[in-house]
């Protein structure tokens, strides 16, 4: 019989924790801080050289 290895990280659970955070954050800003905030977040991302967008996107949500 073939055991199986306890999951150390859910990604499906990370994964919804993090948009719940970030829901929170963006629905406590108002209309004008949300724009500039997503706007920020957008050029940032975009700046990165491309093989780095992947890995840091969730890095640059928690600035």
């Amino acid at each position: 019989m073939a055991t199986t290895k306890k999951k150390t990280f859910d990604a499906v659970a990370e994964s919804r924790r993090w948009r719940i955070a970030a829901g929170k954050r963006l629905a406590a800003m108002t209309p004008e801080e949300r724009r500039e905030h997503l706007r920020r977040t957008t050029e940032a991302f975009f700046a990165q050289k491309p093989a780095r967008r992947r890995s840091s996107a969730r890095e640059l949500a928690h600035h």
